[in-house]
């Protein structure tokens, strides 16, 4: 399992790209290096690119865990806006019960299919300034 975190300057999006299977000491890792991060924001728009990640060790217990690490997080990630990108069909229910759990969070959760769709919502705020 590898998580890699790469910053688009032009765009200001953070993505987390998940291979493999995802644990919870993995997830809490990448969220302090997402919030302890020179190179950007602790509050950055952020797209977690699920393509390449396995879903069957995904329980409620994990879901319990990765949703605590959240709320640990919550006050630093403000209200950012957090793209979830995955294509494979049986993930959806999943991710969208992680979405269901995070909605007492501050920050804003949507899922995606498409990378130019997640792009496209994280930048919508930034492109409606430039009018």
């Amino acid at each position: 399992m590898s998580i890699d975190l790469e910053y688009s300057n032009a765009q200001k999006i953070l993505t987390i790209r998940v291979q493999g299977h995802l644990d919870a000491d993995s997830f809490e890792a990448a969220a302090q290096n997402l919030v302890n991060s020179n190179e950007y924001c602790h509050n950055v728009n952020t797209i977690w690119d699920l393509r390449d990640m396995q879903f069957d060790n995904v329980d409620m217990k994990l879901m319990k865990q990765l949703i605590d690490v959240q709320k640990k997080y919550a006050e630093r990630r403000g209200q950012a806006k957090i793209a979830i990108l995955s294509n494979y069909s049986l993930a959806a229910p999943i991710v969208k019960l992680f979405i269901i759990l995070s909605k007492n969070l501050r920050q804003h959760y949507r899922a995606f299919t498409s990378i130019n769709e997640a792009e496209q919502w994280l930048c919508d705020e930034a492109l409606k300034n430039l009018d």
